[in-house]
């Protein structure tokens, strides 16, 4: 396995292909502000998409459990307060 070296920064990184060093990067202080503030906001937009899909599903699992539940318990919680009520004695 060959181990391919990291560029450092004071390093050339030049451009894939024809081996030409890139040309430097040069951004302003306004340009940078504009550049995090745009990470930020797309990167607090993503994590609230993905807290109301989280929240989503959470609530789907929630309500299938609590339905299943309610369909299991219901007949018989029917069935003995309709026994306790009119005294059949059954059961």
């Amino acid at each position: 396995m060959t181990e391919k070296k990291i560029p450092v920064l004071t390093e050339i990184v030049t451009t894939p292909g024809n081996g030409t060093p890139a040309p430097p990067l040069l951004v302003t202080d306004e340009e940078l502000k504009e550049l995090q503030a745009r990470i930020a906001t797309e990167g607090y937009a993503l994590m609230e998409r993905l807290l109301h899909e989280s929240l989503r599903e959470m609530e789907a699992n929630l309500f299938a459990d609590v339905i299943g539940q309610l369909r299991t318990e219901l007949p018989d919680l029917i069935d003995d307060v309709l026994q306790e009520h009119f005294g059949t004695g059954r059961r």
